[in-house]
C-alpha cells in the first residue's frame, strides 16, 4: 500500500487548523463556590389565643392572626376585650413596632378603630395604636418593648358613624415588625 503524502498533508493541515480554532475559541473560567444550609427560624415572638377568640372570630396560622367577626353598632361603640394575645416565649425581652399596613372599605362611615395593648399579667397599658380615626389613617406605636415570658391582650374598640350599615365593612391590616 502506497502512502499518499498529498493527501496526508492536507489532513494533517486541516487536524492542526481545527485544534487551533477549538484553543482559540475556547473560555478560561475560575470557578469559586458558595454552600447554604437553610432552616427555619424560631419566632421568640408568637399569637396565641384571648379570652374573645370565639366572638372576635380569631384564627392563628402560624405568623398570622386573623380576625373575622369584628363588629360594632352604627352609632355604638364595641369592645373586645381579649381576642388575640402576643407571648413573647423567649426568656429575654424583644422590641418590636406595630405598623398599619392598610384600611380599607367603607372607611368614610368609620369614626375610629383603636387597638390598646394590655400585659396580662398585670393589665398594665403597654400602648395604644389609632388605626383610623378623623377620616385618616393613624400612626405607628414604635418601640414596644414585650419582656420574657410575657403575654399582651390586643384589645380593639370600633366606632361606627350613626349612618352606618350592616352592609359596611372595614378591612385592617396590621403589622408587627420585629428586628431580626
Amino acid at each position: 500500500m502506497e502512502i499518499n503524502f498529498k493527501r496526508l498533508a492536507k489532513f494533517v493541515a486541516l487536524l492542526i487548523s481545527t485544534l487551533l480554532i477549538a484553543s482559540a475559541s475556547a473560555a478560561i473560567y475560575n470557578y469559586m463556590y458558595q454552600d447554604a444550609t437553610i432552616s427555619v427560624e424560631g419566632m421568640t415572638l408568637e399569637w396565641i389565643l384571648g379570652a374573645d377568640n370565639g366572638t372576635a372570630g380569631t384564627q392563628i396560622n402560624g405568623v398570622t392572626c386573623t380576625l373575622t367577626n369584628l363588629k360594632g353598632p352604627p352609632n355604638g361603640t364595641r369592645v373586645y376585650g381579649d381576642p388575640v394575645r402576643l407571648n413573647n416565649t423567649a426568656g429575654s425581652s424583644s422590641t418590636f413596632d406595630l405598623l398599619i399596613d392598610s384600611v380599607s372599605g367603607d372607611t368614610a362611615e368609620m369614626d375610629s378603630i383603636v387597638v390598646r395593648l394590655y400585659n396580662v399579667t398585670n393589665s398594665a397599658s403597654m400602648g395604644n395604636l389609632t388605626v383610623w380615626s378623623g377620616g385618616a389613617q393613624g400612626g405607628p406605636l414604635t418601640s414596644r418593648t414585650i419582656t420574657g415570658n410575657t403575654q399582651w391582650r390586643f384589645q380593639w374598640e370600633i366606632n361606627w358613624k350613626s349612618t352606618a350599615t350592616v352592609a359596611h365593612t372595614v378591612n385592617v391590616n396590621l403589622k408587627v415588625q420585629v428586628p431580626a
